[in-house]
């Protein structure tokens, strides 16, 4: 009678024992089946990962070139010029397109009266990387007008409509550029490849899709 007793406990024992090692393979089947789903999805979303990483402002004069020619000619009094940089990281191989929106607010010295320009490129077919560059300029004589004091600066970036990444410099965790109740010009704010910057390590820098 002891014997069938303690035969019966080892095999309910046994069985219980299965049942829970059982239910442990199946959980962590399910957890893989579910992490490799999620992966799967991540994979396939088609997500543009763009991350603007530092904004600089800096002024930098005209550049001079020297080149044979019979004519020689110089710049007599070289300009200064505003000039944006952006670095920027992206996470996919090829980054089809991304659209740049560039705000710039300029004090002029003169009247104490702000003006915030704008500008918008778009930049095509971006691999995969880390500190891109994108520079945007002001023309010396758009400074003497509107304003020759960068108080701040803004970049936003699009993808499909939709913002992807921001930064401004001074550092801000509020789109001050949305609601900034300034005079808004736009037509002033130069890609590189529009300035006489353009011939100087041109290949540093993302180029703004044609038209």
């Amino acid at each position: 009678m002891n014997r069938r007793l303690m035969r019966n406990t080892t095999i309910i024992t046994l069985c219980a024992l299965f049942s829970i090692f059982s239910n442990h393979d199946a959980l962590a089947q399910a957890r893989k089946t579910g992490a490799a789903a999620a992966a799967a999805a991540a994979q396939s979303s088609g997500g543009v990962g763009v991350t603007v990483k530092l904004l600089e402002i800096t002024k930098v004069r005209t550049p001079d070139f020297s080149y044979s020619s019979s004519t020689t000619e110089a710049n007599i009094i070289p300009g200064e010029w505003a000039k944006m940089l952006v670095r920027f990281d992206t996470d996919a191989d090829w980054t089809d397109q991304v659209e740049m929106r560039f705000y710039i607010v300029v004090k002029n010295s003169k009247t104490a009266a702000y003006t915030m320009l704008t500008g918008t490129y778009v930049y095509s077919d971006i691999p995969k990387g880390r500190n891109h560059m994108v520079a945007v300029y002001l023309r010396p004589r758009t400074m003497d007008r509107y304003g020759n004091i960068v108080e701040q600066v803004a970049v936003e970036v699009y993808s499909k409509g939709d913002v992807v990444s921001s930064g401004s410099f001074p550092v801000s965790n509020k789109p001050w550029w949305r609601t900034a109740t300034v005079r808004s010009v736009e037509g002033y704010v130069l890609d590189r490849s529009q300035t006489p910057f353009a011939n100087i390590a041109g290949d540093n820098y993302e180029l703004p899709k044609g038209k």
